[in-house]
């Protein structure tokens, strides 16, 4: 991806969009533009998620060391650029002024409007705009996602049959996130290095739910770090529906355990009828170990806790609608790694 020179080279500028992949590039571009490596421990200062302006005003005038320059970037600033009347004064004052010898970088993860009374419409903004500081890394429209897809194919040695990129982009959209872990998933799996119509239709049904699957096979390792990376891309990649695929995900596992305690406790040993209590089929018998492994580990007391922490977890996504805050299913991530993973 190609970064803007304009927006690299401004000291207080705007990224926005729904690319994580073009966010990440984006910001480590503008980092190693803006910060020194060797006094980046001093001198770089990222903002916590959620955080109000006056946390961003207070790092700009943290003094850095030498004269260094003090970049303060704040990676989640969704919630400060909600709506253009809601931005302060005294706000609006100092990043029309910046200080001398700051940097700033707001990062959104959604996409800006400049449409009339939003945020891209209204000062500094939209001088910011004009200016090049303001930098999108978004979704692609249907021909653009098609050129992405058979330039990505190129890159990973992929060939794809007549029409397969325009197919796979109308299937999945225009995030190239999204888009290149698609040709990640259908390199795993062609022969040959070619994709044909056929292997799509295998194939893509599934990947809807690829990083879902991810984030519970990780937590079922008890892999916090992989787990939690993989919630981050899940929500960034679909923040509407992921958190409820999620929770359905690790609901069903749970439900499992519990229907193994109460199996055990009316008595229940073969394992046809615990693998039947459990609504596994006799293929899937073998799975049985698992759930025993962890019940065995939580016994019954931390099985009731965990229910717990499901329900207060789909009580506060559904609750959560506007604010997205990924806290609860960070806690639930790393409250199953203990509990399958053996690390209480």
């Amino acid at each position: 991806m190609d970064v803007s020179e304009r927006f690299l080279d401004a000291g207080y500028a705007l990224l926005h969009g729904d690319d994580t992949e073009g966010r990440m590039q984006a910001v480590s571009a503008w980092k190693a533009r803006h910060v020194d490596p060797e006094w980046a421990d001093f001198s770089l200062v990222t903002c916590s998620e959620g955080c109000h302006w006056a946390a961003v005003q207070g790092a700009l005038m943290e003094l850095a060391p030498f004269g260094v320059s003090r970049v303060v970037v704040v990676p989640q600033a969704d919630n400060l650029l909600e709506r253009a009347k809601d931005l302060p004064p005294a706000v609006k004052n100092f990043l029309s002024n910046p200080m001398e010898n700051t940097c700033l970088l707001l990062v959104v993860r959604g996409l800006l409007s400049a449409a009339p009374g939003k945020i891209l419409s209204a000062k500094p903004f939209s001088d910011w705009s004009k200016e090049g500081r303001v930098f999108k890394v978004g979704a692609l429209d249907n021909k653009a996602a098609t050129a992405f897809l058979e330039s990505k194919a190129r890159e990973f040695h992929l060939m794809l049959d007549a029409g397969v990129a325009q197919s796979l982009a109308g299937r999945l959209g225009g995030s190239p996130g999204v888009l290149t872990r698609a040709l990640e998933v259908l390199e795993l799996i062609a022969e040959n290095h070619r994709v044909t119509h056929e292997m799509l239709d295998q194939s893509t049904f599934r990947m809807g739910e690829q990083n879902a699957f991810a984030w519970s096979q990780a937590w079922q390792k008890g892999q916090i770090s992989e787990a939690l990376k993989n919630l981050r891309i899940a929500i960034e990649d679909e923040p509407d529906g992921a958190p409820l695929i999620l929770l359905g995900q690790a609901r069903r596992e749970v439900e499992r355990v519990c229907r193994l305690h109460e199996a055990a406790r009316q008595g229940v040993k073969s394992e046809s009828d615990l693998a039947s209590a459990l609504g596994l089929t006799p293929k899937q018998i073998f799975l049985l170990d698992g759930y025993k492994r962890v019940l065995e580990r939580i016994h019954a007391e931390g099985l009731k806790k965990l229910v717990a922490l499901l329900v207060d977890t789909d009580s506060d996504i559904k609750g959560g609608v506007l604010s997205r805050s990924p806290t609860p299913l960070i806690n639930l991530t790393v409250s199953l790694c203990r509990a399958w993973g053996g690390k209480l």
